[in-house]
């Protein structure tokens, strides 16, 4: 099986990039698309950049072009549900978009969740529960997506009430439409960065790096695992 692993910023994918075998590299996007191996496990890596489209294209490239038979995006994200703290953990049960309209619903493919793929969530398990320092700390949750930075409190609010997500990022549903789309299995990793609030801005400053981190070392995990 080949993987395909896509995170939103360099930092999401520094850490996959260096435990990489790289064969070839592809630039396209504003970006380069890397293949080779983790682990003895085919993969192709992407830094996809911000938002929706983006996340899309290159979920769509993965697959398409470069044969991903799973997409699996990592990176960080804003904490929404209750007892959810910096640096935890949340693996998709599904994702969603917080800023569509329910007219969508009347088109293709006509759907407000895509559902995370069984197999992979439940490999994520395995390497959560591998890693030490993440003991207690992750969860599955619903994750919703966006074309805007949460960092208010009102909207934080508002997306609360409409959806009950675990917590709110911006790529994360454009991947799982993507996946659903080809009828590839995927599954969305993200550590809390911030808390989507009125402080985000500078709680994210202060957690990106070590959030990043954490995502890209279940990755990692996993992959290592799937090899075994």
């Amino acid at each position: 099986m080949k993987w395909g692993i896509l995170g939103a910023l360099d930092a999401e994918i520094d850490l996959i990039r260096s435990h990489m075998a790289i064969t070839a590299e592809t630039p396209m996007f504003g970006s380069v698309f890397y293949e080779g191996t983790v682990s003895g496990r085919e993969v192709v890596l992407v830094c996809c950049g911000v938002g929706k489209v983006n996340a899309a294209v290159c979920a769509a490239t993965a697959i398409g072009r470069f044969g991903a038979d799973c997409i699996v995006n990592v990176g960080i994200a804003g904490a929404m549900a209750h007892g959810l703290h910096m640096l935890d953990v949340v693996i998709s049960s599904e994702v969603g978009f917080h800023d569509q309209d329910a007219v969508m619903l009347d088109y293709y493919p006509k759907r407000a969740f895509f559902p995370a793929d069984a197999a992979l969530s439940a490999l994520c398990d395995r390497a959560c529960a591998a890693i030490p320092e993440l003991n207690g700390r992750c969860r599955h949750g619903r994750i919703v997506s966006g074309d805007q930075f949460v960092n208010d409190a009102q909207l934080r609010r508002s997306i609360n009430e409409r959806f009950a997500p675990a917590c709110v990022e911006m790529e994360g549903a454009a991947v799982g439409h993507a996946a659903y789309m080809f009828g590839k299995p995927y599954l969305v990793i993200r550590t809390m960065s911030d808390a989507a609030d009125d402080d985000a801005d500078e709680t994210y400053d202060n957690f990106i790096s070590e959030a990043a981190q954490t995502s890209a070392s279940i990755i990692l995990k996993m992959l290592a695992l799937s090899a075994e």
